[in-house]
């Protein structure tokens, strides 16, 4: 067995099938979720057809057991022409169901990796200002004014793949780190700029190859060309997500669709009067096939583009925050030294050591492993027991509490005079709001 393996254990099939039930039954309880679904346009009116549909059923049924049972078989078609029909309308779905899972797929691979694209741009050009040979003030004002333009850039395409709306209601808010921390000209121009996620682009280009002139990124230019790769990767992924929002099904295909829905809420009625026994009977098999097929339908619709607040299937603002904690964590992380190897039992075969040259087998065999889990229990045992040792318990005294700060206090949070800028506040971003 290999020894740097470590095989999760399986639960038993008792227990993994009552855990598997109870992750189900808490997803699908989700009063958040319930709620959104329960309110929305395609839920009401699926609803409301679906109630409409069944009341029909019941009355014809009542009507044709009046009339001794003959109304209804002179006017419906034989059983074979509703199966075919409904298989139908069953295919055209599952079709549209397809379509819009793979859109919702999409959309959830496009949105982590544009921000994966542009953590990936401010962490290489971060390693990139360490060799820098420029005055301090120039790199922490090169570091600083890239992450909020990447912050930015980032807000901007999040808010313009919810579509081509200017009103801000009904859209996501996308916080920004230190949005009017930029200068007054750098502000008008991205507000008054036609294709705003472009410009902010471009401006992070220009601030890297000034960054090379000044000297501030001190590395040779074939190597800093990984950092404009990735910032041309970030656009690509925006467009290619624009598809998603802006490119709509054809419209021939959704009225077929919608025609194939309003036959079947007129023809369910019919053959359910006629194939069931009782009037509650017709009424609700007449009412669920109606609703299922009419739900389904209406929540495809609000897939055609995941990224908006209706569909309810993504949480961009979730990935922006992510992307601007992680900005900070950079910029918190720039000064920290490089990492190192402590010897220990390591340096057998090292270079200047007496100890003789080892082979592989024997270092797999002298070096140390464990499991990522038991890593971090013992790695924070031990930083706790460090901060007892130099903060016991008599002499500890308790920290200020933290000043939490509105969007307003965040506008407003600006460098301390004399030092590095300090970390931007967040600040949410409206769409169609002026910096």
């Amino acid at each position: 067995s290999n020894p740097a393996c470590f095989p999760l254990s399986k639960p038993a099939g008792g227990a993994g099938g009552a855990a598997a039930m109870v992750s189900m039954v808490r997803l699908l309880v989700d009063r958040g979720k319930f709620c959104h679904m329960v309110r929305s346009r395609g839920f009401i009116m699926s609803a409301i057809v679906a109630f409409l549909s069944g009341v029909a059923s019941g009355v014809l049924y009542y009507y044709d057991s009046s009339r001794g049972g003959q109304f209804i078989e002179k006017l419906v078609p034989t059983e074979v022409v509703f199966n075919v029909f409904i298989t139908f309308v069953a295919l055209v779905l599952g079709f549209r169901t397809a379509h819009a899972l793979t859109r919702y797929t999409d959309a959830a691979m496009y949105l982590h990796k544009l921000s994966a694209c542009w953590v990936g741009t401010a962490s290489t050009l971060f390693a990139f200002c360490r060799a820098s040979k420029a005055e301090t003030e120039s790199v922490d004002q090169f570091q600083q004014t890239l992450i909020r333009l990447i912050s930015v850039v980032n807000a901007l395409s999040l808010e313009a793949l919810q579509g081509t709306s200017k009103s801000a209601h009904g859209k996501f808010r996308f916080e920004v780190l230190g949005l009017e921390d930029l200068d007054a000209a750098t502000q008008g121009d991205i507000v008054q700029s036609e294709h705003r996620v472009e410009f902010v682009f471009q401006l992070v280009q220009q601030l890297c190859v000034d960054g090379m002139e000044s000297g501030v990124l001190g590395v040779p230019a074939p190597i800093l060309t990984r950092s404009f790769q990735e910032m041309g990767s970030a656009l690509l992924t925006f467009h290619e997500a624009k598809k998603l929002a802006l490119v709509q099904m054809p419209y021939a295909y959704i009225l077929i669709t919608a025609t194939l829905l309003v036959s079947e809420a007129v023809c369910v009625p019919f053959m359910m009067a006629l194939y069931t026994r009782g009037v509650w009977l017709s009424f609700f098999f007449s009412m669920a096939v109606t609703f299922f097929m009419w739900i389904t339908n209406c929540v495809n619709e609000s897939l055609d583009n995941p990224f908006t607040i209706e569909s309810k299937a993504l949480n961009p603002c979730d990935t922006q925050h992510d992307l601007n904690s992680q900005l900070l964590q950079l910029l918190a992380q720039r000064s920290s030294p490089s990492a190192r190897t402590d010897p220990g039992d390591t340096t057998h075969g090292s270079p200047g050591s007496n100890k003789p040259e080892c082979t592989y087998p024997d270092l797999l065999a002298h070096t140390r492993r464990l499991s990522l889990n038991t890593w971090d229990r013992r790695t924070r045992r031990s930083i706790e027991h460090c901060v007892e040792e130099a903060h016991p318990p008599d002499d500890t005294e308790l920290a200020p509490p933290v000043r939490m700060c509105s969007n307003e206090d965040a506008n407003h949070a600006r460098a301390p005079p004399g030092g590095a800028a300090a970390a931007p506040a967040p600040r949410h971003w409206r769409p169609g709001q002026e910096a």
